[in-house]
C-alpha cells in the first residue's frame, strides 16, 4: 500500500511538472524513474499496447473484426474506440473526454483502422424441402449417402461437418439431410394416426429396407 501510494504520487507529481510546476518532482528524479521503465500515464499506457496488439492482429489475420470469444480485451477495444468516433461525429463527446484524441485518430488511421463494423455477408438460406415434390430426389440422396457412409446418422455427419471434425462432404445437399430424415419421420406418425400425409405402405417399406428407424407406437411393448 505504501508504495503503490508512492507510485501514484510521483504520477501527480509529474503531471504538475508538465505543466511547469517543477517543486515537486526534478528531471533526475523523472529520468530515473525513465530508465526503470516507469509508467506515468496508465490509461495511455494501455492504450498503446491495445494499439500495437491490434496491429500486429491486423497484420495477421486482415481484419479488425476481433471475436470476442477470442480476444475479449481487444474486441472491447474496438467497439470503444469505434462508439467514441461515432460520438465525435455526432458532437456529443464532452471536451474533457480523451477517450479517442486526434493523435489516436491519426494512429488509427495510420493502419486503416475500420471506423464502421463490417459485417460479414448474410448466407443465404438453402431453399426449404417440399416433401410432395422433392420426395423421390431427397430419398435418392439418402440412399447416396448411405452408399458412401454406411449408415443413416445424418444429424451426427451434419455436426462433425460444422465443428470441421470430418471432412466435407462430397456433395453438399447431404448437409439437407437431417430435414428430410425428421421430416418423414413426422409424415409416417401422421400416416399410421390415419392423417393426411405423403406416405404410404409402399414408401415406409422402401424407407425402411434402407435403415430408417421408426419410432414404436406407444401400444407396442418395449423391449
Amino acid at each position: 500500500k505504501k508504495l503503490a501510494k508512492w507510485v501514484q504520487n510521483q504520477r501527480v507529481f509529474y503531471k504538475y511538472y508538465i505543466n511547469g510546476d517543477t517543486k515537486h518532482i526534478k528531471q533526475h528524479r523523472i529520468t530515473a524513474l525513465n530508465n526503470l521503465g516507469f509508467v506515468w500515464n496508465v490509461f495511455e499506457h494501455q492504450w498503446n499496447a491495445n494499439f500495437e496488439e491490434l496491429k500486429q492482429y491486423y497484420a495477421e489475420k486482415k481484419t479488425f473484426e476481433v471475436p470476442k470469444r477470442q480476444n475479449s480485451k481487444l474486441a472491447t477495444f474496438v467497439l470503444t474506440m469505434r462508439n467514441a468516433r461515432k460520438k465525435r461525429n455526432e458532437g456529443i463527446v464532452v471536451q474533457k473526454d480523451v477517450t479517442l484524441t486526434e493523435e489516436r485518430i491519426d494512429k488509427l488511421n495510420s493502419i486503416n483502422f475500420h471506423w464502421g463494423l463490417k459485417r460479414p455477408p448474410r448466407k443465404q438460406k438453402a431453399p426449404a424441402i417440399n416433401m410432395i415434390t422433392d420426395y423421390d430426389q431427397q430419398y435418392q440422396l439418402l440412399a447416396s449417402f448411405k452408399e458412401e457412409y454406411g449408415h443413416l446418422k445424418v444429424s451426427m455427419m451434419l455436426q462433425e461437418w460444422i465443428k470441421g471434425e470430418s471432412s466435407e462432404p462430397s456433395n453438399k445437399e447431404y448437409k439437407r439431410l437431417p430435414a428430410f430424415v425428421a421430416a418423414i419421420k413426422k409424415e409416417h406418425d401422421a400416416f399410421r394416426e390415419g392423417k393426411p400425409s405423403i406416405m404410404n405402405e409402399e414408401r415406409v417399406e422402401q424407407l425402411t429396407a434402407l435403415g430408417i428407424k421408426w419410432k414404436k407406437p406407444l401400444n407396442e411393448p418395449r423391449k
